[in-house]
């Protein structure tokens, strides 16, 4: 589980450091070209726009990483392990009314 843990802070990490550097080779650029002031915004916007776009991309692609390892290796859901909670709760009821009506 630290492996998987790992791996997710590393691409989280990757996927932010990857942001900045966007931002600052859109700044550069366009303090390089000397280009106007609006026109240099909207580089740096629509730059900014890709990059979170494809952090967005790069986490759905982490999640479904995760979710297909983790079932790979066996672990339950929550939402599995309240189902059986609430199975066994069930189960219980059952047996201990049934031993109600044996008395």
């Amino acid at each position: 589980m630290s492996n998987l843990k790992r791996v997710l802070y590393t691409a989280i990490g990757l996927a932010l450091k990857g942001k900045e550097k966007v931002e600052e080779t859109a700044k550069k650029f366009v303090e390089n070209n000397k280009t106007e002031n609006e026109e240099g915004k909207k580089f740096i916007n629509k730059a900014l726009k890709h990059a979170e776009t494809t952090k967005d991309g790069l986490s759905k692609k982490i999640n479904e990483t995760l979710k297909t390892t983790i079932s790979k290796i066996g672990f339950i859901t929550h939402k599995e392990a309240d189902n059986l909670k609430n199975e066994i709760e069930k189960l219980k009821s059952q047996l201990h009314k049934s031993e109600k009506e044996k008395k």
